[in-house]
């Protein structure tokens, strides 16, 4: 699998005058990462498509069993995701930061310690 490069503010990657590409694994951690940031009817040809971060993550009283399956089905319904090995989120509540800390196979092999956090405007980062 190949796909555009993107940088961490999901701008195209120039390398060269020519766009980047990432292939196989970097490729899906990328397409974790665009996934989790696409908002729940946010495409208007199909409203029920997204990560249901309003509807379901960034309410009160929050609720971490509810946050967790959210972003697990997301990572695990990912094209080239196979499983998760390894799943932890660490919450800091005073500055309402959610880390999320996981590990999956692949159709390219294994993902270890992709790091991504969450904060209470939906900005989702990477590191791994």
């Amino acid at each position: 699998m190949i796909g555009r490069a993107l940088n961490s503010g999901n701008d195209l990657v120039l390398l060269n005058g020519q766009i980047a590409v990432v292939e196989d694994g970097l490729q899906t951690v990328q397409h974790v990462r665009t996934r989790l940031l696409f908002y729940l009817g946010e495409w208007f040809l199909d409203t029920l498509a997204g990560t249901p971060w309003f509807e379901e993550v960034f309410v009160r009283p929050v609720n971490l069993a509810t946050v967790e399956s959210v972003i697990k089905t997301r990572i695990l319904e990912t094209p080239g995701i196979t499983g998760l090995t390894d799943f932890l989120m660490d919450y800091d509540r005073p500055i309402r930061k959610l880390r999320v800390l996981f590990s999956a196979t692949t159709d390219f092999g294994d993902l270890t310690n992709v790091e991504l956090f969450i904060n209470n405007s939906a900005a989702v980062t990477f590191n791994g």
